[in-house]
């Protein structure tokens, strides 16, 4: 009794042991069958981790291809061959010789180099995305690709861009937004309506890009078509819009201009009836006589119409986009 007593700690510590175990050991026969479910759970999630673990390594080969199938698309747009990818060593070939490290910096130009970094921009797309959905929320930021390109290039790099979706077949909507200093490929994305909203960022500030002075003729060609067809009014710069058609037309269809070209195109391809070819002759050259009679609207409106005839008969697709746009 000394004994127990004198331990009595140890004697109640034992109590609430054998209390716990025998707790314990309701609680295992209570729920022996939600343990077997936890085990069975997680002999489940082992086994799911194991596969998406060797999914994740399939994907990465397949997204491997889809990159490499994309680059050398866009390689083909450039080169028609003459460079492409290797699908095993994922290195750049010439032809039928898969290029050796470092190889490629000797023998590209800086524009080549720019053609492939802007193709495998475009095929690094597929890294990019977790799910198809994705490809359906993709927004392309592309700054200034044309760096040191040939100028064929940038027509190349244009039809790309147009044919972005074909290129990559599960973006159903293009979202691009375009930056570049380069006033011809801005021209180009803007006049075959590559791009849908135009901006130029001047002292600070984003206005409307003008299009007009880019591409001038066309604006010429429209003012000259709507004062001859519809009824517009000659203004103080009809002149002038005369002589940039006459001038265009000429460089176009005889290449090789001297000083006396636009007068002779005129004497060849415009009526030479009473007035016509002097009055458009005189305009053309912005000449004034304080002696000769004011030029009537009439005049103005029959000169603009020999000019649109005379485009009608030779260029009509240039006429039937007048039309379209008037």
């Amino acid at each position: 009794m000394n004994n127990k007593k004198n331990s009595i700690n140890e004697e109640n510590r034992s109590i609430r042991k054998q209390i716990c175990k025998r707790s314990f050991d309701d609680l295992i026969d209570e729920n022996k069958k939600k343990i077997k479910s936890l085990l069975e759970l997680r002999n489940d999630y082992s086994n799911l981790k194991r596969e998406i673990e060797k999914k994740k390594e399939k994907e990465k080969v397949s997204r491997k291809k889809k990159v490499a199938s994309t680059i050398k698309s866009v390689l083909n747009y450039f080169f028609v061959g003459k460079y492409t990818l290797d699908d095993d060593s994922f290195r750049l070939t010439f032809k039928t010789n898969v290029l050796e490290s470092k190889q490629a910096k000797d023998i590209l130009s800086a524009g080549e180099k720019n053609i492939i970094a802007f193709a495998y921009f475009i095929g690094d797309t597929h890294l990019k995305v977790e799910s198809d959905d994705d490809y359906k929320r993709l927004f392309f930021i592309i700054d200034d690709p044309i760096s040191s390109m040939d100028f064929s290039h940038v027509y190349t790099v244009c039809g790309v861009i147009r044919d972005l979706q074909m290129i990559l077949e599960k973006v159903d909507r293009e979202r691009i937004m375009i930056f570049t200093h380069n006033n011809d490929f801005m021209r180009i994305l803007a006049t075959n309506n590559i791009v849908d909203k135009k901006l130029l960022l001047a002292n600070g500030q984003l206005s409307d890009f003008n299009n007009n002075l880019t591409v001038p003729y066309i604006t010429h060609l429209l003012d000259i078509y709507k004062i001859a067809r519809k009824n517009m009014m000659p203004s103080h710069t009809t002149a002038n819009s005369i002589r940039h058609i006459l001038e265009t037309l000429t460089k176009f269809e005889r290449i090789q201009v001297h000083r006396e070209s636009v007068a002779e195109y005129i004497k060849t391809n415009i009526p030479n009836d009473t007035k016509s070819y002097t009055l458009i002759n005189d305009l053309s050259h912005g000449g004034w006589r304080t002696e000769q009679a004011p030029i009537t609207n009439e005049d103005y409106k029959e000169i603009c119409e020999l000019v649109v005839v005379h485009i009608e008969n030779k260029h009509n697709g240039q006429i039937e986009y007048c039309k379209n746009v008037c």
